[in-house]
């Protein structure tokens, strides 16, 4: 069965049908411009509008709908790096500990790294667990494959591994990054997306979501690149396992639709 899920545009709007139990045609007459009455009256404040927690709701009753709420798993995307074979990731997604270190391994024979690299790595690690709420742990992912693809772009390249970078390098390189690993790494992996299936923390957001981002493209007001939708994926440091990965989306001279399948 087809996932739930956020490609593009009309991967949304055949997402949202399948959520409100409409044919997709109702959902894409919305999307072309039928826009509620609330929406199209507010054109300076849309974006506090998509803030509400009564969205779904009210587009429900736009459709004269009811959404099944009870819509389960969704797909999600992970921004990352490999070396260009799908074994990279025979393990599935792990969680923030242990996919340091399976990383760490990969890379052993890519990039040189001493023993003091492996004890800042798993340090910055701690420290940002300690930072961070439920859902801390990893692994990390975004409800819309735009931000997973233009990751790069939000002031923090999300390809590599955040634990390259905060303060404990600053005495080693001088910087508050593996600099001259980072460069190793950029120039010898490749960015990719692993979009997999997982269970959404909010399904009123995911929804939300949805509806914003199909009305971003009808306005021509794509997310910027500084920023993301809400995530909605709560990793709580557990594995996603190799059967939920759903495709593998390498980056490198992605043209248009992503069409290389995980086996």
């Amino acid at each position: 069965m087809t996932h739930i899920s956020c490609d593009d545009k009309a991967d949304a709007v055949r997402s949202l049908a399948r959520i409100y139990r409409v044919d997709v045609g109702e959902v894409a007459r919305v999307a072309d411009g039928n826009w509620p009455t609330f929406i199209l009256e507010s054109p300076d404040s849309w974006n506090d509008l998509f803030q509400s927690p009564y969205i779904p709701s009210l587009m429900a009753q736009h459709l004269s709908a009811r959404p099944d709420w009870e819509f389960g798993e969704v797909a999600y995307y992970h921004r990352t790096a490999y070396d260009g074979s799908a074994d990279w990731f025979e393990d599935g997604l792990l969680a923030s500990h242990e996919g340091a270190k399976a990383f760490l391994n990969k890379i052993a024979g890519i990039v040189s790294l001493d023993g003091d690299d492996h004890a800042i790595a798993m340090a910055n690690i701690r420290d940002r667990e300690c930072c961070e709420g439920p859902g801390a742990g990893g692994p990390y992912a975004f409800d819309v494959f735009d931000n997973a693809r233009y990751a790069d772009q939000a002031g923090m390249d999300y390809s590599l591994p955040e634990f390259f970078m905060g303060n404990s390098w600053a005495d080693k390189y001088g910087v508050c990054y593996a600099a001259p690993i980072l460069e190793s790494l950029r120039n010898k992996l490749k960015p990719v997306v692993v979009k997999f299936s997982g269970k959404s923390s909010d399904p009123d957001a995911y929804i939300t979501n949805l509806w914003q981002y199909v009305f971003r493209a009808w306005i021509g007001e794509p997310m910027g690149v500084t920023s993301h939708f809400p995530c909605t994926f709560c990793g709580e440091g557990k594995t996603v396992s190799p059967d939920r990965i759903i495709q593998i989306i390498d980056l490198g001279g992605l043209a248009g639709d992503p069409t290389s399948e995980f086996s």
